[in-house]
Order: structure tokens, then C-alpha cells, then sequence
């Protein structure tokens, strides 16, 4: 598992909160769940937005909190 989407929910200089679904499957109830994980990671180049939908490649420790970085904005929110 070395890349993950989701949603940007946060964002301060270079570091962006990123909300990722992950799904879970109960054979109880034969259902399938889904919850979210909050997920810190650099963004080298300061360009992602609110609400972008981005992919994070795991990396090597680059500090206490970031493991993730920002590999490329997949879909871009529009502002008006």
C-alpha cells in the first residue's frame, strides 16, 4: 500500500490534513462498512487547495508527523 486518495480538510504551510475512506467489510451482516482516517502530509510546493482530491506516496520518516507526500492533485476544487 504506497498510495492512498483522499480529500484535503485542512491545510497550513506545507502540511495538508488529508481524509481518506477506507472500507470494511462485516461478514455478520454481510455488509460493507466505510469509515474515515485522517492522514498528515507534506506538500513540498504549497499547491494544494481545500477540498482538492489528492494521491499520497508513502515515504521514508521526514519528521515526528509527516510519512506521506503529496504526489499529485487529482482533481482540482474550483473557487468562485
Amino acid at each position: 500500500m504506497n498510495n492512498i486518495f483522499g480529500r484535503v480538510i485542512k491545510k497550513n504551510n506545507k502540511k495538508i490534513v488529508v481524509a481518506v475512506k477506507k472500507y470494511i467489510y462485516v461478514p455478520i451482516y454481510k455488509k460493507r462498512f466505510f469509515f474515515y482516517s485522517k492522514v498528515i502530509a507534506y506538500d513540498m510546493y504549497n499547491e494544494a487547495n481545500l477540498g482538492d482530491y489528492v494521491m499520497l506516496k508513502k515515504t521514508r520518516p521526514l519528521s515526528k508527523i509527516f510519512f506521506w507526500m503529496l504526489s499529485k492533485i487529482l482533481e482540482k476544487v474550483r473557487l468562485i
